[in-house]
């Protein structure tokens, strides 16, 4: 069994013993100008894919929340680069292919992503865009929690009842859609991405199984254009 399901699990039974396009659009494109400073919050949902895959534990999506900040800078009326930086809760569900032992690792991460956004020329103050970039990944924090026969412990992965280790870094591409609402100085936008870690997280020596993260997350933001 790999490290992360073999602790989620085991976490589980002690505590039972224990009970670019540069192309400027036409004039009746609505693309705002000048840069812009905002707030988001959203939903993710994550899991951990392992090579090779477990036969004794499958994993399946968490729900988590991240919060965080951007700041847009445009390039020209259809580009623009956006550097965000916010808060992420991921992890990953786990339960026993035989048995009822399940459990889940969460998974604290700083995340730093760096998009390429091509908005999509739209009349009045409806402004779709895409967009995609690269993204790096601080690990803040690991906790895995398991549950048997209605009994639920938790732990630290570094606690002595755990044998989880991961990565402080992590890098990952990411790419979605979205659409924002201009009001004014204000904005608020609606967008969903999907983020593949590039990097396997596992770093535990003795294991030499590969843990990469992947996930969904949809975000509602509000920003403020700061040339107006």
């Amino acid at each position: 069994m790999s490290s992360i399901g073999r602790a989620a699990l085991g976490v589980a039974a002690l505590g039972v013993a224990a009970l670019c396009v540069t192309a400027v659009p036409p004039a009746s494109a609505q693309k705002t100008s000048g840069m812009t400073i905002g707030v988001m919050a959203g939903v993710n949902y994550t899991k951990v894919t392992q090579d090779p895959e477990p036969t004794d534990v499958s994993y399946d999506y968490r729900t988590g929340w991240l919060v965080g900040a951007f700041l847009g800078v445009p390039i020209n009326a259809m580009v623009s680069i956006e550097p965000q930086v916010f808060y992420s809760e991921k992890g990953t569900k786990i339960s026993a292919t035989q048995g009822s032992a399940e459990g889940e690792v969460k998974l604290g991460y700083v995340e730093v992503p760096l998009l390429l956004k091509l908005w999509i020329p739209a009349s009045g103050n409806v402004e779709p865009y895409f967009f995609a970039g690269p993204e790096f990944e601080y690990n803040s924090s690991c906790k895995v929690k398991g549950s048997a026969f209605g009994i639920t412990s938790e732990t630290d992965c570094e606690g002595s009842q755990a044998d989880i280790d991961i990565k402080s870094t992590d890098f990952a591409a990411t790419g979605g859609a979205g659409i924002q609402f201009l009001m004014g100085r204000q904005s608020v936008r609606v967008d969903a991405r999907y983020t593949y870690g590039l990097t396997d997280i596992n770093d535990n020596p003795a294991d030499d199984t590969k843990a990469k993260l992947k996930g969904f997350a949809v975000t509602v933001g509000i920003g403020f254009n700061l040339n107006k």
